[in-house]
């Protein structure tokens, strides 16, 4: 972790409407530059700082898939908040309280020693090589002046960033249209501030889009949207065991068919769908009464793996999985590839396989919702199931 932050212009920001404080803490920059210089590269490569600014399980899913696919992943977040996920959610195994084997590889000690509560002064690791920065929080809590203070950011008249700016940038935003209005895990009735919560976005949207690195031609800023977030532990196909936080993240709440849920994404709700824009895939008006219809004379156990097969999609939700992996390939595409220079979403679909590099680079290139399955032409026998009753 950085040993030291600036005390003089430090900005500390609590967040109403939340049970917890979620603090981002950054040095003064000393004049915000009211421009940014394009960087001279278009992507990200192996080796490369990136820095998140959250916070939230996304973030930390985030981290993970970055590290494993050789990067090196800068959590930002508030000492409160990085000292509860490196206790509970990626532990280090040098705890009093760890077993010792959570972490095996070290990777969640390095993250842990690479993260910060605010942006890398002089002197400090990383300062001048920071290469790409993704905006990650699940929730509405950074506000609007984040987006410059990050991007723009100075110490003694130096650019925190490589090039002078991020050479590849990403804002993930939720998808402002959905038809399930699924709650947060962190959710309580009582500071439920729906409204509030809609209009923090919306200025934070805005703030990004009106920065050169996303208004200008030929910017390198990207806005990837997310339906509600779901998963991102282990239970799973045994590949998640690589990219998942701990299985405490499924009991966040107190409701468990939510817990459910979550496990159930991580196991069948892996592949993706990429939509251009800020949109979702509906559901069909008559899918439900044809699905009833036709799966009435299966067996209730085969009738309920009906939407767990064959890529079967989601309308408006995402596995935190899912949009980590997509997140690591869209900072590897220039701008100039398919969707990837502007806006795109990141929809689950029923799979238990994440999907490959080539496999996003095609959905990048060719975005396109998901196909409604035509259940008159379920074939249970395809998937292993037998049609006996048990």
């Amino acid at each position: 972790m950085f040993s030291k932050v600036a005390l003089l212009g430090l900005l500390v920001l609590q967040w109403t409407g939340t049970t917890t404080t979620n603090a981002f803490v950054a040095p003064s920059t000393g004049g915000v530059r009211t421009s940014t210089s394009l960087s001279a590269t278009d992507r990200l490569e192996e080796g490369d700082p990136v820095l998140l600014v959250g916070p939230g399980f996304q973030q930390l899913v985030l981290a993970k898939h970055l590290a494993r696919a050789g990067f090196k992943p800068i959590v930002v977040a508030s000492q409160t908040k990085l000292d509860s996920f490196f206790k509970n959610f990626l532990k280090t195994g040098d705890n009093d309280d760890h077993d010792g084997d959570e972490d095996i590889e070290g990777i969640h000690k390095q993250i842990r020693d690479d993260s910060t509560i605010g942006m890398p002064e002089v002197g400090d690791p990383y300062f001048g090589e920071l290469k790409g920065v993704v905006f990650c929080a699940e929730e509405a809590v950074l506000p609007p002046d984040f987006v410059a203070r990050v991007l723009d950011f100075t110490d003694q008249g130096q650019s925190a960033w490589a090039d002078g700016a991020p050479a590849r940038t990403i804002c993930c935003l939720p998808v402002s249209n959905k038809v399930i209005k699924e709650k947060a895990a962190s959710w309580i009735p009582i500071f439920n501030m729906d409204r509030k919560t809609d209009d923090n976005w919306a200025k934070f949207e805005q703030s990004f889009k009106e920065h050169p690195s996303f208004s200008q031609s030929g910017g390198n800023a990207s806005i990837v949207r997310f339906g509600s977030l779901l998963g991102g532990s282990t239970d799973g196909p045994p590949v998640l065991r690589d990219y998942g936080l701990d299985e405490g993240i499924y009991k966040m709440t107190l409701e468990q068919y939510r817990d459910m849920r979550e496990r159930a994404f991580d196991r069948y709700k892996l592949a993706a769908q990429v939509l251009e824009g800020n949109t979702i895939n509906p559901r069909p008006a008559d899918q439900d009464s044809r699905e009833k219809d036709a799966l009435s004379k299966l067996p209730g156990p085969v009738r309920e793996m009906f939407c767990i097969l064959g890529e079967y999609p989601e309308i408006d939700r995402t596995n935190r999985h899912t949009l980590a992996s997509g997140l690591v390939q869209v900072l590897q595409q220039p701008a100039e590839v398919g969707v990837c220079g502007k806006e795109l979403t990141i929809l689950s679909k029923a799979a238990s396989e994440i999907p490959t590099a080539e496999e996003w680079t095609g959905m990048f290139e060719a975005p396109s919702k998901a196909a409604w399955p035509d259940p008159y032409k379920f074939e249970p026998e395809k998937f292993g199931l037998s049609l006996e009753e048990s």
